[in-house]
Parts: C-alpha cells; structure tokens; sequence
C-alpha cells in the first residue's frame, strides 16, 4: 500500500471527520484536503497523473465530489496543492541549514532530504518527476521551487572561503546535476541507491573552484539557423513528421499534443502517420532518437579531430550545442518538454546522457579522486543549464554558452586555470 506524507492510503477513510457540534470547520476542511493530497499521492504512485481522475480522489479519500470542488477547480489544481503543501516544508530545512550553522548545517539538511525522499518515495516522484505531466503549471512551480534551492545553495557557497564569488550559473549547474540524480532514482525506482550517493554527492558540489574570470569566448560562434520550411524540404518524410513533432510540442507543450496537429505541421496524413509510428508517445521516442543522432553525427568528428581529452569536451559540447541552434524544434523538445513525455523518453534522455559520461571516463585518470557520481552529475548540470537557457532565451542562441558548459564539465577534473582557458576558447 503507498505511503503518503498524510498516512498509509488505506487508512485514508477512517480519517474522515464525522460532523458534529466538537468539529471545528476550519479542521474538518483541513482534515478534507489532507485526505485528497494523500489520495494523490496514492493514485499518482498507481496511474500516473494523465490517468487519475476527480472520481479516483474522492473515492479513495472519501472527501464527496461536491467538498472537492469546494477545495479545488479541478484535479490539476488538486496536484499543485498536493506538491505545494510537501514542498514547504522540505524548503524550510534545505534553506535553514545555511542559517542555522553553516556548512555543517547545510550538510545535515541534505542528507535529512535525501532521507525524507527515501521514506517518502511516492511523494517524492509526484513532486520531481509526475509535476511536469501537469503541463506549464507544474513546470513552473517545479522552476520556481528550484530557484529557492538554488539562491540557498549560492548563499552557503559564498559561506566557504575559497567559494565566495561564485557565478550564479555555476551553483544553478550544482543544483540541476543533483536533481537529475535524484529524478533518474526516482523514475526508475531506485531511490534505495540515494544514501549511498549523498557524499559524493555533496564533495562533487564542492570541488568546483571559482573561475579565475568571466566566463565568456573569446570569440562568440555565430550559428544561422535556416527557416524550418527550408530544413523540411531536405528531409525524408519520416522525419519530416518527427520534426514536426518537435515543432507542435515545443509550441504547445507534449501533453497538448495531437496527432493531428503533428500531421497538419508536417504537411502529411495520418495514414502516414501511423505507418511509421504506433502513437504519439512513439514518434516522440523516435524523435528524440532521431535529434540525438544527428546531434552525435555532428559531435564526433570535432572529438575525433581534437588535440587531446580537455580539448576534445570543448569542442564536442560546441558542436552539439551548435546543432541545438540550428535544430531549435528539437533542442526545445530534447531539453525542456520531453519531462512530460513519460518513462520511454526519459530512459532515450539517459542514452545521451550516459554518452556523455563516456567522455568523460579520461578525467578520472587525471583526477583519480574525483567522486565517482561527477559524469553523472555533470550530463545533469548541463541539461540545467540547457533547460534554464532554452526557457529564457531561446535555442537559437545556445553556442553562448558553451564557456559555462565547458567549465563545469571540466573543473571537476581539472586546476581552475587549466579548466577556465580551455573554457573560454
């Protein structure tokens, strides 16, 4: 049975206040919405979020239709609340441990965290992973929640001596290549592995240094993306529909997608359609196969024909994120919509991702001591910082950012001065 912040599922209906003259309205409210988050979180853990109904929470909480929309517009607003309500106090400890007593602190307060996780597994996922099933709202609220921890995570750096000045890039880089630990663990339901994983993690935080300048290039790669027409016309019909794909989701977001506004985007019919793909949840996986590959077709000859390791990251993590600008549709959907696009293509994400861990196994031999989670946690810092750039300013402008990219994947690995020249070009 799940456990939920509020108590076992199946108890849920025997927390169900009788009215009466001794129960105070504003408890019995209380006590209503309480049982709704807890048959959230429940049903959620069982369906999923696209598949849980109104009729699913009030029959498991016991909260009648007519309370429920007394509490709630409907069942997405339910599910915000739901987080809301599990994510506050989980703010309050991660923030207070700077405060409170310093690093030490700091350090205490994550490992509470990883623990509460690790008590709470189905609430968990439903705050990290299930949230951006809930469509914009949910990605908000999940960046707004992310933009406390990180404004926590700056403060306690500036705490550290030889931390102080860090680039607010940097601590958003630490704290997103730390969330995609926790979201991998969460998703596949390996949350078991987590406590082993909070030293590494924490020295892995720790052992960037600060850049002895400004992250910028010395030279800014221009990039012309030609109209999305004109890529269209060059390509086979089956990715011209996954193209479009990326296109109408980028716009719309994946849970608003339909095929049928695939097919219209593509110019093609939905015989056609469903010729090459089962589904949506289908053409998704193989689009984001399909922007994947062409990305790596266009990053391994610049590995290939670099001068050594440190050169060779610089230059591969230039050309892929070169090829996001000039494929905007599946940059926005390979690094911000394909959260909402369910299990298969998160596990495509980490096909990518554990490419680029691969990259990265040299370092190890330069660094020996280097906390063994560093690859991991660095694919997710730079999935951040790709996430966060696309969202505020668009792929286009991508290859801006590479300096920031390159040094946080090689100053884990590397002396500060050595990590900042390859950085900045």
């Amino acid at each position: 049975m799940t456990k939920t912040p509020w108590g076992d599922a199946a108890t849920l209906r025997e927390r169900k206040l009788r009215p009466g003259r001794g129960t105070a309205r504003d408890e019995a409210e209380r006590n209503q919405r309480e049982r709704l988050f807890a048959a959230m979180v429940a049903t959620v853990a069982e369906k999923g979020y696209e598949a849980t109904t109104v009729a699913d929470l009030v029959g498991l909480s016991g909260v009648s239709r007519s309370a429920f929309y007394r509490h709630f517009e409907d069942k997405q607003a339910c599910f915000l609340a739901a987080i809301e309500a599990m994510v506050g106090p989980a703010l309050k400890t991660l923030s207070a441990g700077p405060e409170k007593a310093g690093v030490e602190g700091a350090r205490e307060a994550f490992s509470s965290f990883i623990e509460l996780i690790v008590d709470q597994p189905a609430a968990a996922k439903m705050c990290i992973v299930e949230v951006y099933a809930a469509g914009p709202e949910g990605a908000d609220l999940i960046d707004r929640t992310m933009r406390q921890v990180e404004k926590a995570a700056k403060a306690l750096l500036d705490q550290v001596p030889d931390k102080q000045g860090m680039p607010e890039e940097i601590a958003h880089a630490i704290v997103g290549g730390i969330q995609k630990v926790i979201h991998k663990r969460l998703y596949r339901d390996q949350v078991d592995q987590l406590p082993g994983l909070v030293d590494q993690l924490w020295d892995w935080a720790f052992a960037y240094p600060v850049p002895p300048g400004p992250l910028k290039a010395t030279r800014r790669r221009t990039v012309k993306t030609l109209p999305f027409e004109q890529r269209q016309t060059l390509a086979s019909p089956p990715e011209r529909i996954l193209r479009a794909l990326a296109a109408v989701v980028a716009e719309k977001g994946y849970p608003d997608t339909t095929v049928a506004d695939v097919v219209e985007k593509a110019g093609t019919s939905q015989r056609t359609f469903y010729e090459h793909f089962k589904n949506k949840e289908d053409a998704i996986v193989a689009a984001l196969d399909s922007g994947s590959a062409h990305m790596l077709a266009a990053a391994l000859p610049a590995f290939r024909r670099a001068p050594d390791w440190k050169h060779a990251v610089h230059d591969t993590i230039e050309a892929m994120f070169a090829f996001g600008a000039e494929e905007p549709e599946y940059a926005r959907m390979g690094g911000v919509e394909m959260y909402a696009a369910g299990k298969r293509a998160l596990e495509q994400r980490e096909t990518v991702t554990e490419g680029m861990e691969g990259l990265l196994a040299p370092g190890y031999e330069l660094k020996p001591d280097t906390p063994p989670i560093a690859a991991e946690a660095v694919g997710g810092a730079l999935y951040k910082l790709l996430y966060d750039h696309v969202n505020r300013k668009g792929p286009e402008t991508l290859p801006h950012i590479v300096p920031i990219l390159v040094y946080v994947t090689l100053a884990p690995f590397l002396e500060a001065e050595d990590a900042y020249e390859v950085s900045i070009g």
